[in-house]
């Protein structure tokens, strides 16, 4: 008998017999809480240590903890300067193009990889993890052998004769979002998956019993039942886009900075480690922000939500 079993028999039986001592109830449950109690412990130390203690010292550091000035909010003004506002809206744009990209890219690969043979999307599977386990670094070098002047893309242009000069392919803004799409689109297509894989084929094929057009089905039931999906992949996507340091710097050349590597100047060059915290934290606030409007108007629980309810 299990421990749920054996409740639900203790219960069952005080119910019978109001006059049934409740002690092995009682016992039942000081047992179950002490349990999950141990197993809780570890965790929640854990997370207590590696993350919530970090953020507790950068918040500290971005009001001057340590410095020899004290308390200040100067690293949040420094922050109002144009540059450093110019730098949030630049990274902010990258981040929604991109997830913007991705999105328009992975939808259709996701509705392939679900309806197309089991074999068939096993391999295409295959092939996404592959790109998931190569190393962003290794990746990102390997884009600048694609799309230099004299790489892949423009020696093939410049052969079959369309261009007549090479393009400007990278070390720039389109570089960046070249890269940048590459490395994030396999994390839109996996939240897009279970979410599709959960819609109902009765809903398709009751739509197409009435009449409606394969086209109409799809725009008005197969589509708002998957955006759930897409919706939390795309919050996967932005954040993660919002955050990233590698790609642009590499495929950008200097011409595509974004405020994350205003972070990393203003620690190597400026030594100013209180405006860093402060950047920091506005960038995590940010996204905070982003994840509470989205409960806000849809519920974070949707994420989780079968596509066919």
């Amino acid at each position: 008998m299990t421990p749920i079993d054996a409740s639900e028999t203790a219960e069952k039986g005080k119910r019978l017999m109001p006059g049934l001592p409740s002690v092995t109830l009682t016992a039942w449950q000081r047992q179950q809480r002490g349990l999950t109690v141990s197993l809780m412990a570890l965790p929640t130390a854990a997370m207590i240590g590696v993350f919530v203690m970090p953020l507790l010292v950068l918040l500290w550091m971005s009001f001057g903890g340590g410095s020899k000035t004290g308390f200040s909010v100067q690293g949040y003004i420094d922050l109002m300067q144009p540059v450093y506002l110019k730098l949030l809206m630049f990274t902010l744009q990258l981040a929604f193009i991109t997830t913007m990209l991705c999105a328009l890219f992975a939808y259709p690969l996701a509705y392939l990889m679900v309806n197309v043979s089991s074999r068939f999307a096993a391999w295409m599977g295959v092939v996404l993890f592959i790109t998931l386990w190569l190393s962003f670094l290794a990746r990102t070098f390997a884009w600048i052998i694609i799309l230099q002047r004299r790489g892949i893309i423009n020696n093939f242009l410049v052969g079959i004769g369309v261009i007549d000069s090479p393009l400007e392919l990278v070390y720039n803004k389109l570089g960046a979002y070249i890269g940048m799409v590459h490395i994030l689109l396999p994390f839109m297509v996996l939240t897009l998956i279970p979410a599709m894989k959960a819609i109902d084929p009765a809903y398709v094929r009751a739509g197409l019993s009435l009449g409606a057009s394969p086209a109409k089905v799809f725009r008005d039931i197969y589509v708002p039942l998957s955006l759930p999906g897409l919706v939390a992949g795309s919050m996967l996507v932005f954040t993660l886009a919002f955050g990233f340091f590698i790609t642009p710097a590499i495929l950008g050349g200097g011409r595509a900075p974004t405020i994350v590597m205003a972070i990393r100047d203003q620690i190597q060059q400026l030594g100013n480690l209180q405006l860093a915290a402060a950047t920091s934290m506005v960038l995590l606030v940010f996204c905070l922000g982003l994840l509470f409007l989205y409960d806000r108007l849809a519920g974070i629980d949707r994420i989780y939500d079968k596509g066919g309810k």
